[in-house]
């Protein structure tokens, strides 16, 4: 049998904002674009909240709605009331309501998985293992993978993300993805070479690199994905020596740059690792080519690299 639920309008001032709801940042920009629209047309699409023995009400979903109608200063609010949900239940349905509709902050779902974990084992006494979170959220592993990551940064560096988050998107420098692929980098520098980790505590590698960026001696996130590719580059043929030494110049020196440890480290080798690949995969396609099916205009090209192949080979 299905459960009732009821449409009616309830005062603004008695509706209270989900305690477990996981989009935690609002932006004013996004908010003043919503609440011109409700200046116009009001509310079109009912806010769902539960309500509690005291007669207050607590959000299901809603919420930028909700910030809208008490910014206007709406009296009374249109709601569809749903059944009181129990704690699990409540979080779990923000999830499923929330997140096919909109891209949460990675922080704020982070730490909201985290209470998902807890009210689980609360109420099964269980611990649930990633398959099942990911089941019960609707989120992929891989995104718990990054949750877990964050939740495991200093606290100092949450905060600071945190922080940012309260500004526009376009604005935002310290970000989730920023210290995820510092972690990242300092992953493979302990699977690759681990006796250059072992000489320093995650959390200072964090700290130094994050100063790199802060400083822009790094000028950009994606700079610390070649950190990762010179800790790989005995797997391109060059010395661990010479790995050892860059990674430890890097993280040594505060005016050292990314830049310069991979263009004199790795950056030949990784070059002509991608040069063969291409090559590889042109002999590839020039085999599978019917030479009847050769079109003119491709003759004088194929003429043209004939004539560098050669070139190069005479020079070797």
């Amino acid at each position: 049998m299905a459960i009732e639920k009821t449409l009616t309008h309830v005062p603004t001032h008695l509706i209270a904002k989900n305690p477990e709801n996981p989009r935690l940042i609002f932006r004013e920009e996004d908010l003043d674009v919503l609440m011109r629209s409700i200046e116009q047309v009001g509310i079109q699409v009912p806010l769902s909240v539960y309500q509690i023995k005291s007669g207050k009400y607590y959000l299901i979903d809603g919420e930028r709605r909700w910030r809208c109608a008490t910014k206007l200063g709406l009296k009374l609010v249109p709601v569809i009331v749903e059944p009181e949900p129990t704690p699990l239940n409540n979080i779990l349905m923000m999830f499923n309501i929330h997140n096919v509709r909109v891209q949460w902050d990675l922080m704020a779902l982070a730490q909201k998985v985290e209470r998902v974990k807890e009210l689980f084992l609360k109420e099964n006494k269980k611990v649930l293992s990633k398959k099942e979170l990911a089941d019960l959220t609707g989120l992929t592993t891989a995104t718990l993978s990054r949750c877990e990551e964050l939740n495991l940064l200093p606290k100092k560096y949450q905060k600071i993300i945190w922080q940012e988050l309260e500004k526009p998107r376009g604005e935002q420098k310290y970000t989730e993805d920023l210290f995820l692929e510092i972690k990242k980098s300092i992953k493979t520098i302990k699977n690759y070479v681990p006796e250059v980790a072992a000489k320093y505590k995650e959390n200072k590698l964090i700290d130094i690199f994050y100063n790199k960026y802060k400083s822009t001696i790094v000028s950009n996130r994606v700079e610390f994905r070649n950190i990762s590719k010179i800790a790989r580059g005995e797997k391109v043929g060059i010395a661990r020596e010479i790995v050892v030494n860059n990674l430890n110049e890097f993280i040594e020196n505060p005016s050292m740059s990314i830049s310069t440890i991979y263009n004199r480290s790795v950056a030949d080798a990784y070059s002509e690792r991608n040069l063969e690949k291409r090559i590889s995969d042109v002999i590839e396609e020039l085999n599978s080519i019917d030479i009847d099916d050769i079109d003119a205009d491709l003759i004088p090209m194929l003429r043209n690299l004939k004539k560098t192949i050669d070139s190069i080979l005479e020079n070797r």
